[in-house]
């Protein structure tokens, strides 16, 4: 295959974010320098034209073996990324770009020198490309003349299915033997339906936090606070029925907003499993698609608010080497594998796809006794008043003492849940490691296969150690380019050591 430029549809792309750049530029030349337009009109047409030289300059290539990317014009620039190297296919595909069949995709490779060393973008191809790419992933001695010659079927039947078109093309012995091992392999998909999105909207932990930002953001525009002082004496003058209706007004529009959000962020959120690769799915307006090595992923993570235990549901998320962050806006180098799924189907359903991460049942439950939450309620509390000792010394207000007790016992709540939920179990025979701990009300368990784990520690004071016989136990696992610490605090000494000798023997089989 010869070098390919990109389409027409990359430049205008190209053209308005090197613009949104430079108007900080622009701002500054209008400032400090007083140019004639027929100087404005110069350096733009200068600027275009370096634009269309530079996209002229880029094309991509797809050999036998490798994917070649080149750019720049001084500097010229070629990357060589073997299919044999590509982790992840990350694709994002606009409404508008659906009716022509582009995407824009990235590709991760298994390096760790970060996004620009180890990734190549390409912006606005064919969906076909994708589709060769993947292939030459599963299987790089596919011929890549038999896959173009699939394109080319594809394209001029206009059919967009060209798995579909492969399996057409091959003899009916294999079609057979194909299918069978399919089936054999296949996993159950998961398909998020609205009413779980909307759940999940509604219980989302960040609300709190968007009640405050909403609620920051319409102090901004009432700087003399006249706005507040007559919507509290309209609500005074009115009764307390009146300021029950505006807060509950205020919450359906927070509620609302999470909602659309949640909506345009997850709408037709799907998984599926496809030659060893997990596709994940999303998006309204923004088609996204995310295919991921399984051996890519480090854990997987469970979390549930104390709402959605209440419910019965929980979250699923996955810690990933990734160098794009797993291409999640929302949840950065955590993507989101269930958004809500029921608690007591999450195990099995993560199983089937994932078993080497996640055991087929989880007997996993909390503490036993009560020293692990009386000691965290203990520490919580402790920090909470070296601040709020402070400020109640200077300031002897009702509100003050008031929310002091208020967030006295929410802490003390807070460490008394984390206490109750901080356990670990450990699956010898599977080579899995859980660890479960909570925080901010919000229950984590973690799924940790034995070789995953980078590095393993027994934290201990003194105290813990002649007294308690308690331990800290800390795993490291990578995650996006660098790596995460998960911990489980004062748990009895014997567990831990059986879980740090398990680690050692693992390692040195």
């Amino acid at each position: 295959m010869k070098p390919k430029h990109f389409h027409p549809f990359a430049l205008i792309e190209h053209i308005i974010l090197d613009g949104k750049a430079l108007v900080v530029s622009l701002i500054s030349l209008i400032v400090f320098f007083h140019l004639k337009p027929w100087q404005w009109a110069l350096a733009f047409i200068l600027w275009l034209g370096y634009e269309i030289i530079d996209y002229a300059m880029s094309t991509y290539q797809l050999t036998e073996s490798e994917l070649v990317f080149s750019s720049g014009i001084i500097n010229r620039k070629v990357r060589h990324l073997p299919y044999q190297k590509i982790q992840n296919i990350h694709e994002s595909q606009w409404f508008f770009l659906k009716p022509f069949q582009l995407e824009k995709i990235s590709v991760d490779s298994a390096g760790h020198g970060g996004e620009k060393e180890n990734q190549i973008q390409l912006p606005i191809v064919p969906s076909w490309v994708t589709w060769v790419l993947k292939e030459k992933q599963a299987n790089q001695s596919e011929p890549l003349a038999e896959l173009l010659a699939v394109v080319d079927k594809g394209l001029a039947s206009k059919q967009a299915d060209f798995n579909a078109l492969q399996e057409a093309e091959k003899p009916l012995a294999e079609q057979l033997t194909r299918s069978a091992a399919s089936e054999s392999s296949s996993r159950e998909d998961y398909i998020v339906q609205l009413p779980a999105l909307l759940l999940y909207a509604m219980t989302a932990p960040e609300l709190v936090a968007q009640f405050f930002v909403l609620w920051g953001i319409s102090s901004h525009f009432d700087h003399d606070g006249k706005i507040y002082q007559t919507v509290f004496s309209e609500a005074t003058a009115h009764g307390l029925v009146m300021a029950s209706a505006l807060l509950f007004l205020f919450i359906i529009v927070l509620f609302v907003f999470n909602i659309v959000k949640t909506v345009i962020v997850y709408y037709g959120f799907s998984v599926k499993q496809e030659k060893q690769q997990l596709l994940i799915q999303r998006g309204l307006f923004e088609r996204r698609s995310l295919s991921l090595a399984e051996s890519r992923i480090q854990s997987v993570q469970v979390n549930q608010s104390w709402i959605r235990r209440l419910l019965g549901y929980a979250s699923v998320r996955m810690l990933i080497i990734t160098d794009r962050n797993g291409d999640d806006d929302v949840t950065k180098s955590q993507p989101t594998l269930m958004p809500m799924v029921k608690a007591k189907e999450a195990t099995k359903l993560v199983h089937d796809w994932l078993p080497k991460i996640v055991p087929e049942e989880d007997d996993l439950s909390g503490s036993a006794g009560y020293y692990q939450s009386l000691t965290m309620a203990r520490n919580g509390i402790f920090l909470l008043w070296i601040f709020a000792g402070w400020i109640l010394y200077f300031v002897h207000l009702w509100w003050a003492i008031t929310l002091a007790a208020l967030l006295t016992v929410l802490v003390a709540a807070n460490g008394w849940y984390k206490g109750i939920c901080t356990a670990v179990q450990l699956y010898a025979d599977e080579g899995i490691l859980v660890v479960q701990d909570a925080r901010f009300s919000t229950k984590e368990t973690f799924y940790i296969p034995m070789d995953k784990i980078q590095a393993m520690s027994v934290q201990q004071s003194i105290w813990l150690a002649h007294s308690n016989k308690r331990a800290h136990l800390v795993v490291t696992v990578r995650s996006d380019n660098f790596s995460s610490d998960i911990s489980a605090r004062y748990l009895k000494l014997s567990e831990v050591e059986k879980v740090y000798q398990e680690y050692k023997t693992f390692y040195s089989k």
